[in-house]
C-alpha cells in the first residue's frame, strides 16, 4: 500500500479551538506543512503565523482553495462536522479527519456516508493510539472463550476546562454534547476489542448535580460476539477514573487509562503489570494518530490500521454514534413506559 511521509502532505485544520490548536501543533511536530483556518475570522492576512501553534493562518477567502490535495482536520462544533467534511471532500482534499463524534446522530451523518468519497474519511479515536490499548487488543485476541467486560469513563465536567464555564461549552448542549457523544471513545474502542454490539439495555440521565440539559450519565449493556459488555459514562464523578476490566476463563485483563497500565491476572492467579508512560503525554498519543492518518488510508484493512493506532474510519465512527442513538431511544421508551404505568396503576393491579 503506498504511503506518504508526513512532510509530503499538507494539512489544513478547520477550527482553532483547543482541540484544533492541538491538532495543528501535533501535525507540525510530525513534520507536516500545516495551515489553520479558524471559524471566526481573526482579521489577519492569510499567511500570518499563529502564535499558539506556529501554523499559517487562512481566512474565509483563502481557506476553500487551500483544501485541495491536503489532509483536512475538521475540529469545529459537532453540529457542523458533516458540512465541513463535505466541503473538504468536494474541494479535493486527499483525506479528512473529523473530530468525534462524527455527527450529533447517525442520521445526521447520512450525507457524508452517501458521498462517493466517504471512504476517504477518518474519525478521531485517540484511545486507539494508546500503546496500552494496542497491547490490550493483542491480549484480548488470545482469549478463546469470551467473557465479560466493564468499560467506564467517569469524571467531573467542570474540571475539563477550568478556565471556562462548563455550562457554556458544547458538552452542555443537548443537541451536540452529553456523555454519550463526548465519551463515544469508550464505545468505539470496546467495539474494536469485542466486536459489533447488540444493545440490551440503557439508562440515560439528564438529572444530577450539573446545571445542563445534556445527558450527565449513561449506563449501557450489550452483547458483542462471545462477550457481555457493561459501560458507565458520566460527568459527575471525582476523581477521574477511566478504564476497562475483561474477565474470562483465561484470567483478568485491566486497563487503567488514567495510570496508563495494563494488569494481567492469569487463570492461575499470577499477576503482571506493565506501564506505558508515553500514553500519559497527550501530544505523543495524538502524534501516533496523526502519523497513521497521514501514512495510511481509511479503507486499509483493520489488521493494518489497528496496530498503527490509526483513527476510526467513517463506518466505524457512525456505528459508535448509532449505538448512542439506540441507547437514548431505549432509555426514553422505558422511561415513558414507566411514567405511563404510574399514571395508570389500575393496569398493573
Amino acid at each position: 500500500m503506498p504511503s506518504l511521509s508526513p512532510s509530503s502532505l499538507r494539512v489544513v485544520v478547520r477550527g482553532s479551538g483547543s482541540i484544533g490548536q492541538r491538532h495543528a501543533r501535533v501535525f507540525r511536530q510530525e513534520g507536516a506543512d500545516v495551515s489553520l483556518w479558524p471559524v471566526r475570522d481573526r482579521g489577519l492576512p492569510p499567511g500570518t503565523v499563529d502564535d499558539a501553534t506556529g501554523a499559517r493562518l487562512l481566512d474565509d477567502a483563502s481557506g476553500p482553495a487551500a483544501l485541495r490535495d491536503t489532509l483536512v482536520v475538521v475540529a469545529t462544533d459537532t453540529a457542523r462536522h458533516v458540512s465541513d467534511a463535505l466541503q473538504a471532500l468536494d474541494a479535493g482534499a486527499r483525506t479528512v479527519l473529523v473530530e468525534k463524534p462524527v455527527a450529533p446522530t447517525a442520521a445526521d451523518a447520512a450525507a457524508l456516508t452517501d458521498h462517493p468519497r466517504s471512504g476517504d474519511v477518518w474519525v478521531a479515536a485517540p484511545l486507539r493510539a494508546h500503546e496500552a490499548f494496542r497491547h490490550l487488543h493483542r491480549l484480548v485476541g488470545r482469549l478463546d472463550d469470551g467473557g465479560s467486560a466493564h468499560v467506564w469513563s467517569q469524571s467531573w465536567l467542570p474540571d475539563w476546562r477550568p478556565d471556562r464555564d462548563y455550562r457554556e461549552s458544547y458538552s452542555a448542549r443537548p443537541g451536540e454534547g452529553g456523555v454519550l457523544r463526548d465519551l463515544v471513545h469508550e464505545i468505539d474502542y470496546a467495539t474494536v476489542l469485542f466486536g459489533p454490539p447488540t444493545l440490551l439495555g440503557a439508562g440515560v440521565s439528564t438529572t444530577g448535580p450539573l446545571d445542563i440539559e445534556a445527558d450527565q450519565a449513561a449506563s449501557l449493556l450489550w452483547t458483542a460476539g462471545s462477550f457481555d459488555v457493561a459501560a458507565r459514562l458520566d460527568y459527575v464523578t471525582r476523581p477521574t477514573t477511566r478504564g476497562v476490566v475483561v474477565r474470562s476463563p483465561d484470567g483478568v485483563l485491566e486497563w487503567d487509562v488514567v495510570r496508563a497500565t495494563i494488569r494481567h491476572t492469569t487463570a492461575d492467579g499470577d499477576v503482571t503489570e506493565q506501564a506505558f508512560d508515553h500514553d500519559l503525554d497527550r501530544d505523543i498519543v495524538m502524534g501516533t494518530q496523526a502519523r497513521a492518518a497521514l501514512e495510511l488510508r481509511p479503507w486499509a484493512p483493520a489488521p493494518v490500521r489497528i496496530p498503527r493506532g490509526a483513527p476510526a474510519n467513517l463506518a466505524e465512527g457512525v456505528a459508535a454514534v448509532r449505538l448512542c442513538d439506540e441507547a437514548r431511544a431505549l432509555s426514553t421508551s422505558r422511561a415513558d413506559a414507566a411514567a405511563s404505568a404510574s399514571d395508570h396503576p389500575e393496569k398493573n393491579s
